[in-house]
């Protein structure tokens, strides 16, 4: 019995051991995204300095090309060397463009995955607890339209939580009206959020 008793000790903090070093781990990965988001940002405001720089030396340069006479009347320009400046830092631009966009873009997807996993352990937080969240977006002749939130009778561990139309995240959410193609955010009881979800994805039947 006392070998069993062991076994099953040992088995545990091997459990426990483990489910550490994944804690540790995810951690670990979580802090390396955010100094590796902190780096290209950084590499960006670089990028946007030496864009800064550009321009000023062209602005320069140029003004260096405009000859003028003891008087100060403006002499016949020198157009090749000024358009040479000008294809010269037309290029370079381009150049740090393209390094600003792939920066952004590498930036873009460690926020995604970070962004992710917080929604994941929101999802795994609110399962756990019989809840979740919805995302519908409004058809045509649903029930929800023309009616704010506040007139939709929603049940009392259901709420709208956010409401984006287009391109813009609407505030006020009491006063809003419910227009169709609107993304409507639900967070409440999944019992709950089976009767209400209908309203904002099923079309009114017609009345006689």
């Amino acid at each position: 019995m006392t070998a069993e008793f062991l076994q099953r000790i040992r088995k545990e903090v091997t459990i426990n051991l483990e489910a550490l070093r994944e804690i540790v781990i995810a951690i670990s990965e979580r802090v390396n995204r955010k100094v590796q988001i902190l780096k290209l940002h950084w590499q960006a405001a670089k990028v946007l300095t030496q864009v800064e720089s550009v321009h000023r030396d062209l602005g320069e340069s140029v003004c260096t090309l405009l000859p003028h006479d003891g008087e100060g009347h403006g002499l016949e320009l020198d157009r090749p060397k000024i358009q040479a400046k000008l294809a010269e830092a037309a290029s370079r631009l381009r150049q740090l463009k393209k390094e600003l966009g792939h920066i952004d873009s590498m930036a873009r997807e460690l926020e995604s995955e970070t962004v992710q996993e917080d929604l994941f352990k929101i999802q795994y937080d609110l399962a756990a607890r019989s809840a979740s969240i919805e995302r519908v977006q409004v058809v045509p002749g649903a029930a929800a339209i023309g009616c704010s939130v506040g007139q939709l009778r929603l049940t009392p561990t259901t709420r709208v939580v956010a409401i984006f139309r287009g391109a813009t995240l609407l505030t006020s959410l009491d006063t809003v009206v419910v227009q169709s193609g609107d993304v409507v955010v639900l967070l409440g009881l999944r019992t709950d959020l089976k009767s209400v979800v209908p309203i904002f994805i099923e079309k009114q039947r017609a009345t006689a």
